[in-house]
C-alpha cells in the first residue's frame, strides 16, 4: 500500500518487519496503522486482568473435571497496574483501567509532560521502579535496538511474587528463557502472553503446561471493525497527501516507532 516511491504505509502499529536499514537510508515518508488497535487490544489486556481477577481459568479447569470448588476472588479496583510504554495502545489500556477504579502507573520517554489517567509517570531508566509497584506489568512498547529484551532476569525480579506480567507488544521484549525460569521458580504470579520469541509458539515450549500461563496466539489485535478503521486511515492520509497536508501516525524512522 504505497502512494508514490517518496510515501509509504504500513498496515500495522508495529514497523520493526518493515524498517530495514535501506528504508532507514530512504527518502521516504512512513506511517503505520497507529490507533486502530487500541481498542481490540486494551479489551484484552483487560479481559486478562478479570480471568486473573476472577480465577477464571481454575473454574474452567474445575469444570473440565466436574468439581464445584469456591475459590478467593478479587477486585480490580484498588489494584495497580503499571503500563509499559505508553503510546496509543497503552494510553487505551490506561483509560480502561481507571474506569475500573485501578491505579496505573506508566513509563514514557518524555515524563514531564504528562498523561491522562495516569497517576504517576517513570521515564525508562525507572523501570523497575515501576515494576515493584504493580499486581500488573502490561508491555505495550515498540520493538526496537532499545526494547529488545528489556524485561530480562533483573526485571523480573523486581515484580512481586503475586504479580502478572502481561505481554501484547512483541515476544523479543521479553527474555523468554528468564521468564520461564521465573515462572517455573515462582517468581511471580503468572503472565498472559500473546506474544513471543519464536511464533508459532513451538508446541516443545513449556509455556503450554503452565498453569500460572494464559496464551493467545498473537490474537490480541482482532476485531470485525479492523478494515473499516484500516481502510479509513488509509483514505485519509491518501487524501492529505494528494492535498499536499502533513500524514497522520508518520513513523520516526530513527527512534523505530
Amino acid at each position: 500500500m504505497r502512494f508514490q516511491p517518496s510515501n509509504g504505509c504500513t498496515v500495522s502499529a508495529g514497523v520493526e518487519h518493515a524498517l530495514d536499514e535501506a528504508l532507514r537510508a530512504a527518502p521516504v515518508t512512513l506511517t503505520n496503522a497507529r490507533g486502530v488497535f487500541d481498542l481490540p487490544i486494551a479489551e484484552t489486556v483487560l479481559a486478562y486482568m478479570l480471568m486473573i481477577a476472577k480465577q477464571m481459568p481454575v473454574f474452567m479447569a474445575y469444570q473440565r473435571e466436574h468439581r464445584w470448588k469456591k475459590q478467593a476472588l478479587r477486585e480490580l479496583a484498588g489494584l495497580t497496574v503499571g503500563i509499559v510504554g505508553l503510546g496509543s495502545i497503552g494510553a487505551e489500556i490506561a483509560r480502561l483501567c481507571r474506569a475500573l477504579g485501578m491505579h496505573v502507573l506508566a513509563t514514557r520517554r518524555r515524563p514531564e509532560e504528562g498523561a491522562p489517567n495516569v497517576e504517576q509517570l517513570f521515564p525508562p531508566e525507572q523501570l523497575e521502579d515501576l515494576l515493584a509497584q504493580v499486581d500488573f506489568a502490561v508491555l505495550a512498547v515498540p520493538l526496537t535496538s532499545e526494547t529488545r529484551g528489556m524485561i530480562g532476569e533483573a526485571q523480573l525480579r523486581a515484580l512481586h511474587p503475586d504479580a502478572w506480567l502481561i505481554n501484547i507488544a512483541r515476544g523479543a521484549i521479553v527474555d523468554e528463557p528468564a521468564l520461564i525460569r521465573a515462572l517455573q521458580n515462582q517468581q511471580l504470579g503468572g503472565a498472559a502472553l500473546d506474544v513471543f520469541s519464536h511464533e508459532p509458539l513451538p508446541a516443545s515450549s513449556p509455556l503450554w503446561d503452565m498453569e500460572n500461563v494464559i496464551i493467545t496466539p498473537h490474537n490480541s489485535w482482532s476485531t470485525p471493525h479492523l478494515e473499516e478503521r484500516e481502510a479509513e486511515l488509509f483514505l485519509d492520509n491518501l487524501e492529505r497527501y494528494l492535498r499536499g497536508e502533513p500524514l497522520r501516525h508518520v513513523v520516526d524512522k530513527n527512534l523505530g516507532y
